[in-house]
């Protein structure tokens, strides 16, 4: 017996129902964290390709690292909701998403009408 009987051990996620999602998330996770690794190895001197300038080559650079962290952001995001047991309910209003939706993109955060209005209020 546990001295702690209130603390749950969790069965290795990936033995559970959702493991294969666990296991898309992570993997994803794992890619971006490789390709953000490999950018911030880069050399300045590179060539700019597709005729940019230095500046150009750099400000894309930028905005795609910046696309990377944010996806990092929603799958880390994703993988706490799947361990707390939240996975695939919407966070602002609670409701089951839909399973294409999450097919689709596993990180999704939100049913599709509290989407819509996030979008209508920007």
């Amino acid at each position: 017996m546990s001295a702690y009987p209130d603390i749950r051990v969790l069965a290795d996620s990936r033995e559970r129902p959702d493991g294969a999602v666990w296991y898309r998330l992570h993997s994803e996770r794992e890619d971006i964290c490789d390709a953000l690794n490999k950018g911030s190895h880069a050399r300045d001197d590179r060539p700019e390709g597709l005729g940019l300038s230095k500046e150009e080559a750099r400000r894309a650079e930028n905005w795609h690292r910046e696309l990377l962290q944010s996806r990092l952001r929603k799958i880390d995001d994703a993988l706490d909701r799947l361990m707390a047991g939240s996975y695939g309910h919407c966070c602002k209003c609670g409701r089951w998403i839909e399973d294409t939706k999450l097919d689709f993109d596993p990180a999704i955060a939100f049913c599709i009408s509290c989407w819509e209005k996030s979008q209508t209020t920007h």
